[in-house]
């Protein structure tokens, strides 16, 4: 069958798959004008990258999106990480922010009885919008570059965000190292549209011992995020249970329905994982709370806060443990 005769939204649907599936999607961008025109948005709203230099070449791009982008990943496999990566998003995101701010701009334009006060909030878009935002890629404790983290992130407001590492499961590797994961969390607390929030294979800059940071004992593990609405933490290094106890104290945090933990540890893999128990110890040991308050807080960190094994070790730890949920 010619492709003429092919309903546009099946083309629509095929195209989905395929530049979902291709490592070279302007190759079937460049097959006749329909493709283009209908792949183009499709493209644009969904941005995948898989390598450092389909990153580069698309920040260094000077035309506007086709659209407003919905989601951005990127997926690096370990061996081809690359120490400016944040930089490179940074300024993919800024190409972004770009674009949206001209699409705004046409749109006021276009509107009858346009006034001054629109063309002033059109110059002002400050951070994409976007439904996700998911990286699977590794920091580096040596990388100069990591405060772009924060300059990179502070450029979007995303409803979901995702960092992972690109290992597979039963591989425990450290992707987010202490040090980006201090930028990490800087810049979530400047994001007013996040609902949910997963992190794995990281190692907070904190613990109990007060080493690896000027993180004050005690203090939450996240900035006041009033609209986050789950947290899934996974195979995750130094982090103290009472930063969990006195995040979940904080009134910012009403709407948290579900804290996940999986394969967490207070020190390191070494140890035992942390239980539900022990946030509930943490809860009952937390500083300034009225008894009515600290009842309060231990009836919600048992009715949100899950504490699961998953992956299993060669040796140590907690090893005797079935898989499922920690209490």
């Amino acid at each position: 069958m010619s492709l003429s005769r092919v309903p546009i939204e099946l083309l629509q649907e095929i195209l989905i798959y395929v530049l979902e599936d291709t490592r070279s999607p302007t190759a079937v961008l460049r097959v006749n004008k329909l493709f283009l025109e209908l792949g183009q948005p499709l493209l644009h709203a969904r941005l995948r990258f898989r390598s450092i230099n389909q990153l580069i070449l698309f920040s260094q791009g000077r035309e506007p999106l086709a659209c407003a982008p919905k989601s951005l990943s990127i997926t690096l496999a370990g061996g081809s990480a690359d120490f400016e990566v944040f930089k490179h998003l940074a300024a993919a995101l800024e190409r972004c922010r770009r674009s949206t701010r001209a699409a705004d701009k046409k749109r006021i334009r276009s509107r009858e009885g346009d006034v001054a006060d629109d063309g002033h909030a059109a110059d002002g878009v400050a951070q994409v919008p976007l439904e996700l935002l998911s990286l699977r890629l590794h920091s580096h404790t040596n990388n100069p570059h990591l405060g772009y983290i924060y300059k990179a992130l502070l450029l979007t407001n995303p409803k979901s965000f995702v960092w992972m590492g690109p290992d597979p499961e039963h591989h425990f590797s450290t992707a987010i190292v202490p040090s980006a994961t201090y930028h990490l969390i800087r810049a979530l607390s400047t994001w007013t549209a996040i609902e949910h929030i997963t992190l794995t294979n990281l190692s907070f800059p904190s613990d109990e011992l007060g080493v690896n940071t000027s993180f004050s004992r005690d203090a939450p593990l996240l900035p006041p995020l009033p609209s986050l609405r789950t947290l899934y933490v996974g195979q995750a290094t130094l982090l103290p249970p009472s930063a969990v106890a006195a995040m979940l104290a904080l009134p910012e945090y009403a709407a948290l329905a579900h804290v996940r933990l999986v394969d967490t540890y207070r020190h390191s893999i070494w140890g035992p994982r942390i239980r539900r128990r022990d946030i509930e110890d943490a809860a009952s040991a937390l500083k300034g709370l009225s008894e009515q308050a600290r009842d309060a807080l231990l009836e919600r960190v048992r009715r949100v806060v899950s504490c699961e094994k998953k992956t299993e070790r060669i040796m140590g730890g907690d090893n005797g443990d079935e898989q499922g949920l920690l209490d």
